[in-house]
């Protein structure tokens, strides 16, 4: 399909609800087993850590990267059940990060409750993450297919690469719009296209197959960080459960902010590094600087590369065989684009 026409079906997406009515059809058996088995391996003989992983499984939130494994196995034809159990891997290696990222960024709530690091300490909660990320390894060893260990393996590395250099870049003023690709990839979106990989090598597909998936998944990761990102200025509060402009005033340039100090008025400019040092937005309104981001064309020019990334991922996808999965993975994209959370 030609750029032209995947931008006309693009804009031809069905609701959100429909897709995760088909999303149940295709995949809820299995998802409630991903579910089942997450719950099931964040218990523990040891009070700390039994305490701790009931705390972390009140916060489900989307369960996308099991999602993704569930609907690649279904297009490439796995009949197994391998992919439930490194659907919860997946999950497990996602909590840990958020686990990490929230002590590193100091938080205050995750998914509308208060953060791990605020209701156990620093030092626990660093603890539970790496738990958390050993525990899964040992889950991913169930499969007895060590390119599924190399595969997760590599993710994670490259996972903690991108926290390194968001750490490195924290409150820097020159971060450029490569360095933070650069970090959206590597902590968001490696671990999407692992999350597709997998079940390729699963049912032993081929490298073609691999490379598709893997490919459908990065480019998915990072029209879903670069949403994000927008979700962070422009969403309601309440609704994206932790408060807006939290990005900045934590210390991350994201990309509409990076934009924002290349093209507006100087007061702007001195705001929006202002908050990047304090954590504050007091030399200007917030809401100011979200009006200054409109009308320069940064919160456009944003979306339109997510946008961008989007229409690769269902551009990779369309050479598998038409069905119900290629489908659901041909939409996923634009849900992507167009969610509010």
């Amino acid at each position: 399909m030609s750029g032209d026409a995947r931008r006309s079906a693009a804009a031809a997406g069905i609701p959100a609800a429909a897709l995760f009515d088909r999303i149940h059809a295709l995949v809820g058996p299995k998802l409630s087993r991903v579910e089942e088995t997450i719950q099931d391996h964040l218990r523990s003989q040891f009070d700390p850590i039994d305490d701790a992983g009931r705390y972390l499984g009140q916060g489900t939130g989307k369960r996308l990267r099991p999602t993704l494994v569930l609907l690649s196995s279904g297009l490439v034809g796995y009949e197994g059940e391998h992919d439930v159990t490194l659907g919860a891997v997946f999950e497990f290696v996602h909590t840990a990060t958020l686990v990490h990222d929230d002590i590193i960024d100091e938080a205050e709530t995750r998914r509308g409750l208060p953060s791990a690091n605020r209701v156990y300490g620093n030092q626990f909660t660093v603890l539970l993450g790496d738990y958390l990320y050993i525990h899964a390894m040992n889950m991913a060893l169930a499969a007895r297919e060590i390119r599924v260990i190399d595969v997760l393996a590599e993710a994670t590395e490259r996972m903690i690469e991108g926290e390194i250099l968001g750490h490195h870049l924290r409150h820097r003023p020159d971060v450029t719009e490569a360095q933070h690709l650069a970090i959206v990839e590597r902590k968001t979106a490696w671990l999407f296209a692992a999350c597709c990989r997998v079940p390729a090598i699963l049912g032993h597909r081929g490298a073609a197959a691999e490379e598709a998936l893997a490919g459908y998944g990065m480019a998915l990761g990072l029209a879903f960080q670069l949403v994000d990102d927008l979700l962070d200025v422009t969403a309601d509060e309440k609704t994206l459960g932790k408060p807006v402009g939290q990005d900045l005033c934590e210390g991350h340039l994201t990309l509409p902010w990076i934009d924002l100090l290349q093209c507006g008025a100087p007061p702007e400019r001195e705001a929006v590094l202002a908050a990047l040092a304090t954590g504050r937005f007091e030399t200007m309104p917030f809401a100011e600087l979200r009006a200054a981001l409109e009308r320069t064309g940064c919160l456009a020019r944003t979306r339109a590369l997510a946008g961008h990334y989007a229409e690769r991922a269902r551009g990779l996808v369309e050479g598998f065989a038409p069905g119900p999965y290629r489908d659901v993975l041909l939409e996923l994209p634009l849900t992507i684009l167009d969610r509010d959370r």
